[in-house]
């Protein structure tokens, strides 16, 4: 069947789709809705919920004053009707419409009234460069769902193989590993490096998880995402006279701030425009439900995950100081895609024998207000 389609931003052309109702529903996404707003044999086909789904506006329809009354949500198409049914949009009918559909309309709100504004008709080059960014959009989101579905499937093997809690809490591999795909394709790495810690910190697996760490921090780096981690220390004996104290009393005592005597107590998405004092802030006075750590305090350390690396700060008496050695002086090197766990693994191991002690500079810190 010959119809116009009139997609949101786009000039209407000509396209054949299947007569079925499959055919029909691929072509506006979802369930059709018919409807017959002109004196011609032609009937109107669009998504029936594509205002409640959300869907880009499109173009308005108008009454004979040419006032909107409507304006139809997402992609929809023109066809004529036959005796019973959807039939060929006849050729004088495809130039009308293509003609009143020809500028693409955005639509505002004034003094209460909406009002449509038509828009310049794309070039052909300009259709080209869209079409063109389309699918490299496209492309991208196959990449990230591949890469996604592989280190999904890298971290349920590695918790499966170093906690028998995790194997027991998530019998069905399959469903797990989806689950854990949908996290990193929904960017919540913090919910993936959280579950990663706790297994971490009970099996004593710093060297082992290496590897995965990494490739966590080249997904966020590659896809944008950026988290944050919040390290308390732990209720040994042995961190008793290190609680609440600044870092200044910890230098004049010569003692270290010692990542081996912290435990990560909660990871989450670093939201834009969030900085150290909005964290300090919120986990201080509205601690999200599944926080089960101590207010932030002095001595907690936050490390903020970004552009691929981990940067470490200590909560002090005032405002945040950097830690550039809680990593132990190095920062984790990228994993590459191709690289496998092993491969990794050892690499690691490598650089970790060869990796001299450093004294990074320490960076001026803003001050809590």
């Amino acid at each position: 069947m010959n119809v116009l389609m009139v997609e949101p931003g786009k000039v209407p052309y000509a396209v054949d789709i299947g007569e079925g109702l499959e055919a029909l529903q691929a072509a506006v996404g979802g369930d059709i809705q018919a409807v017959y707003p002109y004196d011609d044999p032609v009937a109107l086909i669009c998504n029936e919920e594509g205002k409640y789904m959300g869907l880009p506006l499109n173009r308005a329809l108008r009454d004979d004053e040419g006032n909107i009354y409507d304006i139809v949500a997402g992609n929809f198409f023109l066809c004529g009707l036959g005796e019973e049914d959807f039939t060929d949009l006849p050729a004088d009918l495809m130039e009308k419409y293509r003609q009143q559909f020809e500028h693409p309309e955005q639509f505002v709100r004034i003094a209460g009234k909406i009002l449509a504004v038509k828009q310049p008709v794309p070039s052909e080059e300009q259709e080209a460069q869209r079409a063109q960014m389309a699918a490299q959009e496209a492309q991208r989101e196959e990449m990230r769902l591949d890469d996604s579905t592989d280190l999904a499937f890298d971290l349920d093997v590695f918790l499966r193989q170093h906690s028998d809690a995790y194997a027991d809490m998530h019998p069905d591999f399959h469903e797990e590993k989806e689950r854990i795909a949908d996290e990193l394709l929904s960017g919540q790495t913090g919910k993936i490096r959280m579950r990663m810690a706790t297994v971490i910190q009970e099996e004593h697996l710093d060297v082992e998880a290496g590897p995965l760490l990494n490739r966590i921090a080249a997904y966020e780096k590659e896809y944008g995402i950026s988290a944050y981690s919040i390290y308390q220390l732990d209720l040994s004996d042995s961190t008793d006279d290190l609680r609440f104290m600044s870092l200044d009393w910890l230098e004049k005592k010569g003692l270290p701030v010692d990542r081996d005597n912290y435990q990560m107590v909660y990871a989450t998405e670093l939201s834009p425009g969030e900085t150290l004092e909005d964290i300090y802030t919120r986990f201080n006075i509205d601690h999200p439900e599944d926080f089960k750590g101590h207010s932030l305090s002095v001595s907690d350390v936050v490390v903020l995950h970004e552009k691929g690396s981990d940067t470490a700060y200590y909560v002090d008496s005032i405002g945040f100081k950097e830690l550039p050695d809680f990593f132990g002086g190095t920062r984790q090197p990228e994993a590459k895609r191709d690289v496998s766990l092993r491969e990794q693994l050892d690499d690691a191991k490598k650089q970790a024998a060869k990796a001299e002690p450093k004294t990074p500079e320490k960076k001026k810190e803003p001050e809590r207000s």
